[in-house]
């Protein structure tokens, strides 16, 4: 069994998280913690596999933000993994499990 989502559906997610933060009048988020454990796409169901590769939130923040600033600086799709980190902190910083 599958599921696909379009790009469009996307792009309206990613437009109702940035409304839903400018709601709460969040402009700015502190991240105080660096580092955490990543899982590589290609390990995501290996459940008897014990991961321990570890990343670096504020590295992914400043690659993130050399998209922005240089526009030479290629998009890649190791950025997805880098956004995907950043809105993962963003969710416990504001929702804490």
């Amino acid at each position: 069994m599958s599921r696909t989502i379009e790009v469009s559906d996307l792009e309206k997610l990613f437009s109702l998280l940035i409304k839903k933060l400018k709601e709460e009048s969040v402009s700015t988020m502190e991240i105080n913690t660096d580092l955490y454990r990543f899982i590589p796409a290609d390990k995501w169901d290996s459940f008897e596999e014990n991961i321990s590769e570890t990343g670096s939130i504020f590295d992914d923040i400043d690659n993130l933000k050399l998209i922005i600033s240089e526009k030479n600086t290629p998009l890649t799709y190791v950025d997805f993994d880098r956004l995907a980190t950043v809105l993962h902190t963003i969710s416990q910083i504001r929702n804490p499990i």
